[in-house]
C-alpha cells in the first residue's frame, strides 16, 4: 500500500484548509505532484491512500475536481471528531439549517443573503459547484460567529468572534458537540479538549494544534506494516517532521516541487529528512542540482521524474494549412528582446505561421504589459504598417498550397493567450504544430503535454523528455538558430513525422506502469 501525505496546506492558517468562496477563487493551473502521483497510481490500479493532516471539511468537492474520488483517505480531523469513514453524504439546502421564525432568503449574484424583520441576520457563502460552504451569522451588521459545513451535510465547527475578531474555533462531531477548542489570539492558540472526549487524547490541552496533530499522526504512522506500506510525502516544512514518525523497515520517499520547501543549509530537519528517506524526487534539473550541493552524500537516490502520467493524444494540426506556433512565456523570465524580434522576422518571411505567446497564470497587468510590447516590437519592425508577399516555392513541402502563388501576410498572426487550466492548454496543442520554450529551463508541463500530442519542441537546454533532431531542437545559447530549428520541423514533412514516431515510443517510457516500476526500482537498490 502506498501512503501519500500532500502540502495542501493553508495560506494563513495552516492546519486549516478551508475552501474559499467561488467569488474569491481565482482561475488557475493547479500544478501538484500528489495530484498527478495518485492519478498515476489510480489508473494502474496500484493500492493507495491519502493521508491529510489538515482541516479540510470540503475535501471531496476537492477530490472530485482532480478526478481522485476513488482514492480513498485518512484524515487526521475526520479522527479527531469521530466521523466515520463510511459517513452518509446528506444533500443540505439553506433552508435545511437553524433559523429564527419569519426568515426570508434573498439570492444575490454573490450571497445568499438571510433578513428577519427587515435586518441582515447571516451571510451564506457558495463553491464553485453550488455547495454551502459557511455561514456568516451576523447581529447589528457585526460578525458574531461562522459556521463551517461539511460537503457531507453537516456544521464541522464554528469560529466565534469576540470584538471584531476571531476569538476561538470549535471542532465538531455530525451530532454538533464540540471535541477541540482552538483559541485563536494574538497572545494564545492553545487547543482544549472537550471533558467528554478526553479519553481520545492523551493530554488535556495543547500549545497549538500542530502538537494535536502530530500526536493524531503519529497513531496512524506507527500502524503502517514494514517491508508491505510505504510512504511518499511531499517536501514541506509541515510534512518533514512526520518522516520522524515513520518506522525503520517502510520505504519513504521526498517529493520536491517548485520552491514549495526552502532548501537552507542550516535546516537541520531538511538533512536529517534527505539521510533518512529512500527515495528523492524533483520536478526540475535545478532543484535536483541545489538538493545534491545541499547534501552531496544523498546523490545516488535523488532523481528528477515527472510526476505527469503521458497519455497519447496526437494533435490534427496536420490537418491545417496554417502552421500554429505554441511560444511558451515565463512570467518572471521573458525571452530577451532579440529572442521576440526573430520571432516577428520568421512570421514576416512565412504567412502560413501562426504564434501564440502562452502565458500560465498571469496577471491581467503582465499579460497587457506583454501585448503591448509585443505591438510595439511589430510596429518598429514595419509588420504592422505593410504585407508581406513570399512566393509559394519557398514555403516548402510543409504546406498545402492555395492556386495562388502569392500570399499577403495577415495581421493577426500573433497573440498572447493566458492559461488557467490544464485542460485549456491541451486543446490549444491540439492544433499545435510545434513548441517553443526559450526558458532556461523548459516548462515541465508544457514538455510532457507536448510529447502526449506528438509535437516537436525547441528549448535552449537538454532534459530527458527531449532529444535534439529525435522530437526536438535543442539551441543552447544559440538563439540564431531559433529560424533553422523551427525550419527543421515546418518546411519539410519527413522530420515532422518522424518526431511524431519518436514521442509516440518516448510516451511508452511515462506511462503509470513504467513510472511506478522505475519507483520501485530506484527504491530497492
Amino acid at each position: 500500500m502506498y501512503y501519500f501525505i500532500p502540502a495542501w496546506y493553508g495560506s494563513e492558517r495552516i492546519w486549516h484548509s478551508t475552501t474559499t468562496p467561488w467569488y474569491w477563487s481565482k482561475d488557475m493551473i493547479e500544478f501538484d505532484e500528489t495530484i498527478h502521483q495518485i492519478r498515476v497510481f489510480q489508473e494502474a490500479g496500484v493500492e493507495r491512500k491519502l493521508v491529510l493532516p489538515h482541516y479540510y471539511p470540503q475535501l471531496r468537492y476537492y477530490l472530485h475536481r482532480q478526478d481522485l474520488l476513488e482514492t480513498d483517505y485518512l484524515s487526521i480531523f475526520d479522527h479527531i471528531q469521530g466521523i466515520s469513514p463510511r459517513q452518509e453524504m446528506i444533500p443540505v439546502q439553506v433552508e435545511d439549517l437553524e433559523w429564527p421564525a419569519q426568515t426570508s432568503f434573498a439570492y444575490t449574484p454573490f450571497q445568499i443573503v438571510a433578513f428577519c424583520r427587515g435586518q441582515v441576520i447571516a451571510n451564506i457563502d457558495l463553491g464553485t459547484d453550488g455547495n454551502l460552504l459557511s455561514v456568516n451569522r451576523l447581529k447589528d451588521k457585526e460578525t458574531v460567529y461562522v459556521q463551517y459545513l461539511d460537503d457531507r451535510g453537516f456544521i464541522s465547527s464554528v469560529l466565534y468572534y469576540k470584538e471584531g475578531s476571531p476569538y476561538f474555533q470549535d471542532y465538531l462531531t455530525p451530532e454538533g458537540d464540540w471535541v477541540l477548542r482552538e483559541l485563536l489570539t494574538d497572545a494564545s492558540h492553545m487547543v482544549f479538549v472537550n471533558e467528554a472526549f478526553q479519553k481520545q487524547f492523551k493530554r488535556e490541552t495543547y500549545s497549538d494544534m500542530g502538537e494535536v496533530v502530530a500526536e493524531k499522526m503519529k497513531a496512524i504512522l506507527e500502524d503502517l506494516v514494514p517491508g508491505h506500506d510505504r510512504m511518499v510525502i511531499a517536501a514541506h516544512p509541515a510534512n518533514l517532521p512526520f518522516i520522524q514518525q515513520v518506522e525503520r523497515g517502510i520505504s519513504k520517499v521526498l517529493s520536491f516541487y517548485g520552491q514549495r520547501q526552502p532548501l537552507s543549509q542550516e535546516d537541520s530537519l531538511l538533512h536529517f529528512s534527505l539521510k533518512e528517506v529512500d527515495l528523492v524526487l524533483t520536478d526540475s534539473e535545478k532543484t535536483k542540482q541545489d538538493l545534491l550541493r545541499l547534501a552531496p552524500s544523498i546523490a545516488s537516490k535523488v532523481h528528477r521524474l515527472t510526476s505527469f502520467d503521458s497519455r497519447l493524444r496526437l494533435g490534427s494540426s496536420q490537418e491545417r494549412k496554417e502552421s500554429k506556433i505554441f511560444f511558451y512565456l515565463d512570467e518572471k523570465n521573458l525571452p530577451s528582446q532579440s529572442a521576440l524580434e526573430k520571432v516577428f522576422e520568421i512570421l514576416a518571411k512565412n504567412p502560413l505561421f501562426e504564434v501564440v505567446f502562452a502565458i500560465y497564470n498571469a496577471s491581467d497587468e503582465a499579460v497587457a504589459t506583454l501585448d503591448r510590447q509585443l505591438e510595439d516590437l511589430a510596429g518598429e519592425m514595419g509588420m504592422a504598417a505593410r504585407g508581406v508577399q513570399v512566393d509559394s516555392r519557398e514555403l516548402g513541402e510543409n504546406h498545402i498550397l492555395e492556386d495562388a502563388s502569392l500570399f499577403e501576410k495577415k495581421l493577426d498572426r500573433y497573440k498572447v493567450q493566458n492559461f488557467f487550466h490544464e485542460n485549456d492548454i491541451i486543446k490549444e496543442l491540439e492544433q499545435t504544430r510545434l513548441i517553443v520554450d526559450m526558458s532556461e529551463e523548459p516548462n515541465l508541463y508544457t514538455q510532457i503535454a507536448g510529447i502526449s500530442a506528438g509535437i516537436p519542441q525547441i528549448n535552449r537546454s537538454q532534459t530527458e523528455y527531449v532529444d535534439h533532431l529525435k522530437n526536438g531542437y535543442v539551441l543552447g545559447e544559440m538563439e540564431e538558430e531559433l529560424e533553422k530549428a523551427m525550419d527543421y520541423f515546418l518546411r519539410d514533412l519527413k522530420p515532422w513525422n518522424e518526431s511524431l514516431i519518436y514521442s509516440v515510443e518516448k510516451i511508452q517510457e511515462y506511462t503509470g506502469q513504467c513510472l511506478i516500476a522505475k519507483w520501485e526500482g530506484w527504491m530497492e537498490n
